[in-house]
């Protein structure tokens, strides 16, 4: 059995055999919506939703919002259903009335501080026979209720159909953020599109995209891949992910994780140890000289954003080098600790960040220690919560944690590590060149 069968099989294990109790409303009547909604009541009917359906924009809502715009598409391009528009004339099947006014939803319990931007994400969908009312505090709740509408839509026995009752959400924590490795490949703008789109679609509000040498810095030509993203480039897609109230955050490397910087002659002298070229040299000035120069050419391509990932992620040698083109060694024990050194590090490179409008995000990780945590600006926030041992202090710091959850990536589940040839499988095939 495949690995995509296994995972269908514990979804349909899921919806079927489990106990009542542990089987959503929704789920249990046939609808599904990611992520689940934090209350649902449900009437007993269903109504069906068709051509004779009309819209209004009441309160609050133009034609250009991306509710609206995201509500036709998602109608068009899913289910062939096309809504009239304008004043009713008396033989509509039904009204779909989207507004906002601030205050108009009330939320709960959420595990996030910020209500002020958790109530800015709220909206309350109201599912009539024949009216359906979808309400939001603002742009941002009227687009989230957009994208649960569409996904609880379900196409049954020749019809579209939706269930009678309430829903209001509003999401457990202010950012919602996923990874993107362009690191090693590069898709096409179209494409990186399509993903934003998509990942907006599952209420997903931050899309960290890691270029590596696939953007065109203008402080560090040497660095430029071919068919690397222009900062005009960068920018419309900054702006089509702000659009659909999406965070499109930069993310750079460093001390470490930096070969594809270090590698090149032109910063051979910035190494911390010139065998390496994975990690820089901390307390040479011209390190960072170049990496503020990278960071100005990031934040000219990604106007409106609010965050960058400053990915201080595994720089083990911090600290450690004491050679004739770094000397780290000296500096951190007059500091105190490698752990001190490396927060020296951060301070700069996210105060450069801060004083230009950035939340930036880190990774508060080893050589850094309980005690060097006082040594960071408090205006951080730290990717990842690190343990019992380093959380509270985070915390009394006033440095705010993300909840970091590891994916499989590229690597199977069950990878297969006998292959029989392809002339010789269950179902052959002709054997292929292989690629270069």
């Amino acid at each position: 059995m495949s690995v995509g069968a296994l995972i269908i099989l514990a979804w349909y294990l899921a919806g079927s055999r489990a106990h009542p109790s542990t089987v959503s409303a929704l789920l249990s009547r046939g609808y599904t919506v990611i992520p689940q909604p934090q209350t649902v009541q449900l009437k007993g009917r269903e109504f069906a939703l068709g051509p004779g359906w009309r819209l209004d924009l009441a309160r609050g809502v133009s034609q250009d919002e991306i509710a609206v715009e995201d509500l036709k598409e998602g109608l068009a391009s899913r289910f062939h259903l096309a809504l009239a528009t304008g004043a009713g004339r008396g033989h509509e099947s039904g009204v779909i009335r989207m507004s906002i006014s601030p205050g108009s939803v009330k939320i709960g319990d959420a595990t996030d501080r910020n209500r002020a931007s958790l109530e800015k994400q709220a909206y309350r969908l109201d599912l009539g026979l024949e009216a359906i009312n979808l309400a939001a505090n603002a742009a941002p709740g009227l687009f989230y209720g957009v994208e649960t509408l569409l996904q609880l839509i379900k196409s049954q026995g020749g019809s579209l159909w939706l269930p009678e009752g309430e829903i209001v959400d509003w999401p457990d924590l202010e950012l919602r953020e996923i990874y993107w490795d362009d690191a090693h490949h590069l898709e096409r703008l179209d494409v990186l599109k399509d993903a934003i789109r998509r990942a907006a679609f599952f209420k997903i509000n931050g899309f960290a995209i890691k270029l590596e040498g696939h953007f065109q810095y203008q402080s560090a030509p040497a660095l430029v891949e071919p068919y690397a993203l222009s900062p005009a480039e960068l920018q419309e897609l900054t702006d089509y992910a702000l659009r659909r109230h999406v965070e499109l955050v930069p993310y750079l490397d460093g001390p470490s994780h930096i070969a594809f910087i270090l590698k090149h002659p032109e910063y051979k002298a910035l190494r911390e140890y010139p065998q390496s070229n994975y990690e820089l040299c901390t307390t040479n000035p011209d390190s960072y000289k170049l990496l503020f120069g990278m960071y100005e050419d990031l934040l000219a391509g990604n106007k409106g954003g609010k965050y960058f990932h400053l990915s201080t992620d595994e720089p083990y040698y911090v600290g450690l080098a004491d050679n004739p083109q770094c000397h780290e060694a000296p500096r951190a024990r007059e500091l105190g600790s490698v752990g001190k050194l490396l927060a020296e590090f951060i301070t700069k490179t996210a105060n450069f960040l801060h004083d230009r409008g950035r939340t930036v995000i880190f990774w508060g990780e080893f050589p850094l220690r309980p005690d060097d945590i006082a040594s960071l600006p408090q205006h951080l926030v730290n990717g990842e919560v690190y343990g019992p041992e380093f959380d509270p202090v985070f915390k009394t710091r006033g440095i705010r944690q993300m909840v970091y959850i590891s994916t499989q990536g590229e690597e199977r589940l069950f990878p297969d590590y006998y292959l029989l040839p392809p002339t010789e499988r269950l179902h052959p095939r002709a054997a292929s060149p292989g690629r270069v």
